[in-house]
This record gives C-alpha cells, structure tokens and sequence, in this order.
C-alpha cells in the first residue's frame, strides 16, 4: 500500500509539472459587435454602414493617434510623442460582415496593437491601444459609434468625430400617427 500511495504522489507531482511547461501562444481574434446612433433620440442599433478596420503593432510604452479624419481614410498614425514618426502601412486590416453578429473581426499576432475602425458613412472613427493576451484564441467587444457626439471614451476606445455640426438623419424614420383628411377618405372608400 505504501508503494501504491508514493507512485500516486510521484504522478500527481508530475501532472502538476507538465503544466508548468505549457507553452504560451500569443495570437487572438478580437471580433466586434458594432452598434450605432446617429441622433440622440435613436435607439442604438447594429451598425450596417460602410466599416473599414486595421491595425498596427507598435512598440511597448508608445502612444498613437490618428491626428485628422484624412488620417483616418489614409490609414496613418502618428507617434504622440515623436511628432515626425509615421505609419502608414498596417499590419492587420479586419474583416467587416454587416451581418454577422460580431461585424468586424481582427486577427491579432503581436503584443501591442493599435487598432483603428472609420465608419465611413458616419464619417467618424475609432482608436484603440490594445495588449493581446496570451492563450486566449478569441476576445469578443462592443463598440458603439455616436454620430451626434463630439468624441469621448467608452470601453477602452476613443472616438472621435470630426464632424460634429454635421446634420445627421436618424436611422429609424419616426412614425407620423397625425390622421389627415386623405386617410380618413381612403378608409372610408
């Protein structure tokens, strides 16, 4: 019985260790329900607009932004702090399905990614430092795109629209219950 009990523990011992040496995967697919809201007054609803998503791996402790709407549709970033570093190639350009439930999907390979989404219809977009994590295959998130708000942050994104005076048409038309003479006539007939 002795010897049963000690094996026991030597195997117990080395199923611990083997996890241990698990080797860490760094990859992920960021995949995104897009909602929007053009006037105050709508309901958010899901995005079905022209959506455009890409992304650049930058380094550790460097900050980036995307400094106007032609930036934007140009596919550059700028480094905060270092005002004459450009990119203008990136790395990941995401995939857009309007119907599927998560629209826009980016499959993520590096550590630090800066991701940038452009609602094209809306002319207004979104930015995003993200780390990917290690051994987690797929990240699912919500982004809401306001097109009747000046910029702000929700959800570990900044959005920015550089049109904000723009007049915008709300995506559910509003229904007129008003009753006119010409109603009432074809009711009647």
């Amino acid at each position: 019985m002795k010897h049963i009990v000690k094996i026991f523990v030597v195997l117990v011992a080395l199923t611990a260790c083997v996890g241990c040496f698990k080797k860490e995967k760094q990859g992920t697919q960021m995949r995104i329900e897009l909602s929007s809201q053009n006037v105050e007054s709508d309901p958010v609803t899901k995005t079905t607009c022209n959506i455009e998503g890409y992304a650049f791996y930058v380094k550790k402790n460097t900050k980036w932004e995307v400094k106007s709407w032609e930036d934007a549709l140009n596919k550059r970033i700028s480094n905060v702090d270092k005002p004459g570093e450009v990119l203008t190639e990136p790395q990941v350009i995401a995939t857009y399905d309007p119907e599927a439930e998560y629209q826009l999907t980016f499959e993520l390979w590096s550590h630090y990614t800066f991701m940038v989404i452009v609602d094209h219809t809306n002319r207004l977009y979104a930015t995003r430092l993200y780390e990917t994590p290690m051994n987690l295959p797929v990240v699912f998130a919500h982004l809401h795109l306001y097109a009747w708000s000046k910029s702000g942050q929700k959800n570990g994104w900044d959005f920015t629209n550089p049109f904000p005076d723009e007049p915008r048409e709300p995506l559910v038309p509003v229904e007129d219950d008003t009753i006119t003479e010409e109603t009432f006539d074809t009711d009647r007939q």
